[in-house]
């Protein structure tokens, strides 16, 4: 087993282990495998600093809000506030925070409720970070739709069964497990592979349906690399 696989083992444990505690943590993962755990008092200086403890991290981070949104720049965080030069966020609506691997591009694409899976180009790796964020309306065989879907339809011959009707869905690679998207996403890549991209219809024949979805996906930063920190914060 390698390093860097003994080290995301160990994480995700920990992770489970706080998310089963009375009240969730503050984690950081340093680039060397080093884990500080509590509450997160401020980032700055090139320093984040816990109850615990004080550890260095790069000037330059990427931060990945919950609604697929991301920034970048020297970040600093206080008062449960993340910012840099140009955006500040409250922590609540942090997914996490990378140093050290932030190289990410942004490409939109218009998905066709009528085409089925449509490839993006975007390859993407096992556990590389990416977000999904979807606008517009459609029209399946049961109504119109946004990206959210519709609560009330569902189909057994759908693209994905377990998505709504009219619902963003994605995979990775041909043989990657479908994934109900909705308005918007984020997270890991749960396979290897091209980005493909859909409209939740009927498998079989898709004459009902029309209109596109606009996605823009931010794609490129991957926290499970060698030499990366991340932070997580609680309300993750």
């Amino acid at each position: 087993m390698t390093k860097i696989h003994s080290i995301l083992i160990a994480v995700s444990v920990l992770l489970i282990s706080v998310a089963c505690a009375d009240k969730p943590v503050d984690v950081l993962v340093a680039a060397d495998g080093t884990v500080l755990t509590g509450e997160l008092q401020t980032i700055e200086y090139g320093k984040a600093v816990f109850a615990g403890g004080t550890i260095d991290v790069p000037d330059h981070g990427l931060v990945w809000c919950l609604d697929g949104s991301t920034f970048a720049g020297e970040i600093t965080a206080s008062g449960g506030v993340f910012r840099s030069d140009s955006c500040s966020v409250p922590e609540d609506s942090v997914l996490m925070i990378v140093w050290g691997n932030s190289d990410v591009h942004q490409e939109t694409f218009t998905v066709d409720a009528s085409l089925g899976w449509q490839d993006t180009g975007i390859l993407l790796e096992q556990g590389e970070i990416f977000s999904l964020r979807g606008t517009g309306t459609v029209v399946t065989e049961t109504g119109t739709a946004t990206p959210q879907g519709q609560e009330k339809f569902s189909s057994s011959v759908s693209l994905v069964p377990g998505a709504t009707s009219g619902q963003l869905v994605f995979q990775v690679g041909e043989g990657g497990q479908p994934v109900a998207a909705g308005c918007s996403w984020v997270g890991e890549s749960p396979d290897a592979g091209t980005l493909l991209l859909a409209v939740n219809v009927p498998l079989e024949g898709s004459s009902g349906s029309r209109g596109v979805y606009t996605v823009t996906v931010n794609a490129g930063s991957s926290g499970n690399r060698a030499g990366t920190v991340v932070f997580y914060p609680a309300g993750r």
